[in-house]
């Protein structure tokens, strides 16, 4: 199985002259932006605020030709409490695509190598208003000056206390301070960037390509193949109660790429790929198939726990937003969204197991 990494990077130059960007944070670059997300369909079910978000995915498609251009959004609550909770309760995953020849984009560049064609957006297209905190759909306009957007009550407060009260209707423009202040409210904007997986496992017993046979016997686990486990000279087979092997084949995994933030796993036409889990418990069961066909849904990526380290929070409280992996599955046919604009897909979270792991390794 081919398994495509993201890696976060700083924002360059040409970051913002891209039409389909991967990104971590920030305000979401739609892939239309004439019809942004209602903030109806990224509300916490739990605190009642809109979400935030985490990530966008551009991930184009040949087939089927609505899916020529294709971006995965994850809206995730910002409130740490809120994630005790079942994650369909606080977090969110919406695709949503357009076909090679759409109304939105016009191909530029050299059409005899594919390396060098790009896509802007047509003239005639006139972007919906946004939210200025959240960029999702601006409905509410500021009640004074009638210039700023919001999505809800929520954000419009937010802006007036990070400094639209003491510029609302001066008609001197966003400063610097109050700019920050909003994206504050906001997760760190970062570059994803992508490459290949080149694994090479030291005893070439771990292959994701094998028979389908279970190839990893518990005498052939060791702890030391663990990143977060100690070196030691015990075999996995005197510490099985332990430490699972989920956890241990997650560590050896990812220690040759320990920065990266996604795996990428889907492969049209190809057998379905598998997440890396990181505890064998938590594995998701009984995936809903999509709501717009009717076929199952597949795995397509995983976010790992590395993308933490890159979202400004707070290691040392208890209430923050945390996980081991965040597991989202998509309709395999990229079905038309129609009129819907977004297909909700799903999302589902697994925690590293402390009773996995084993207390003499915490």
């Amino acid at each position: 199985m081919t398994v495509t990494l993201g890696f976060a990077e700083p924002i360059d130059e040409e970051f913002h002259s891209e039409s389909f960007p991967s990104k971590i944070g920030g305000q979401p670059r739609w892939i239309d932006p004439q019809h942004p997300l209602n903030v109806s369909q990224a509300t916490c079910d739990e605190c009642q605020k809109p979400m935030a978000l985490l990530m966008q995915l551009y991930a184009p498609e040949d087939e089927p030709i609505e899916a020529f251009h294709r971006m995965l959004y994850v809206f995730v609550c910002r409130t740490g409490s809120c994630h005790r909770a079942s994650p369909s309760r606080c977090m969110r995953v919406f695709r949503a695509q357009l076909a090679e020849e759409n109304t939105v984009y016009e191909e530029v560049g050299g059409a005899a190598d594919e390396d060098d064609i790009a896509w802007a957006m047509r003239s005639s297209v006139k972007p919906a208003k946004q939210c200025v905190v959240c960029g999702m759909a601006g409905t509410k306009a500021c009640s004074k000056c009638h210039e700023r957007m919001y999505c809800s009550r929520d954000h419009q407060l937010a802006d007036w206390e990070v400094g639209h009260r003491a510029q609302c209707g001066s008609g001197e423009g966003e400063g610097e301070d109050h700019a920050r202040r909003l994206r504050n409210q906001q997760y760190p904007e970062l570059l994803i960037v992508s490459e290949e997986e080149e694994f090479k496992d030291k005893n070439d017993d771990f292959d994701d390509e094998d028979d389908g046979s279970d190839s990893e016997s518990e005498d052939e686990i060791q702890p030391e193949d663990g990143a977060m486990v100690p070196v030691t000279n015990e075999k996995a087979v005197d510490s099985e109660v332990d430490v699972d092997k989920a956890f241990l084949m997650f560590q050896r995994r990812i220690q040759q790429n320990s920065d990266q933030v996604i795996r990428y796993a889907r492969a049209p036409g190809a057998e379905p790929g598998q997440p890396l889990y990181v505890s064998d418990a938590g594995i998701p069961e009984d995936v809903p198939g999509c709501e717009l066909c009717g076929a199952q849904r597949e795995f397509e990526f995983q976010i790992m726990p590395q993308m933490l380290n890159f979202l400004g929070l707070k290691a040392d409280d208890p209430t923050s937003i945390d996980w081991g992996t965040l597991l989202v599955y998509s309709c395999p046919n990229s079905c038309d969204v129609k009129d819907a604009q977004y297909a909700r897909e799903v999302i589902y979270r697994q925690h590293f197991s402390s009773q996995g792991i084993g207390d003499k390794y915490m």
